[in-house]
């Protein structure tokens, strides 16, 4: 978690969406590879879906995490427009989902 945090307070979002949202998907995969053993960085925000039953967290939180995942994909690939406010509210989104995460089997 240390390493998320740190890697969250680097991010800049005075760089472009598209890099910024890139970085937001990669530690948050990065953090449920981890911790988890679930290869999420090689897969598509579809597949993560799709193996839901992989992810032994609760609903709300995997929805959490997917709304993040599907809304870096807008940007990082249908180049959707981003405000620099809305770009603040999803890191801390991010950073709340990390800090929060705790798999079911931890429960």
């Amino acid at each position: 978690m240390e390493i998320a945090n740190n890697r969250f307070s680097q991010l800049n979002k005075k760089g472009f969406a598209k890099e910024f949202y890139t970085e937001i998907s990669h530690i948050t995969r990065e953090y449920i590879e981890y911790s988890t053993y679930i290869r999420t960085l090689e897969m598509t925000t579809e597949e993560i879906i799709q193996n839901r039953d992989l992810f032994l967290i609760d609903d709300d939180s995997f929805s959490k995490w997917i709304t993040i995942l599907s809304k870096a994909d807008l940007v990082k690939y249908a180049k959707q427009a981003i405000e620099p406010s809305e770009m603040d509210i999803d890191k801390n989104k991010a950073i709340n989902f990390i800090n929060n995460f705790l798999p079911k089997i931890f429960n």
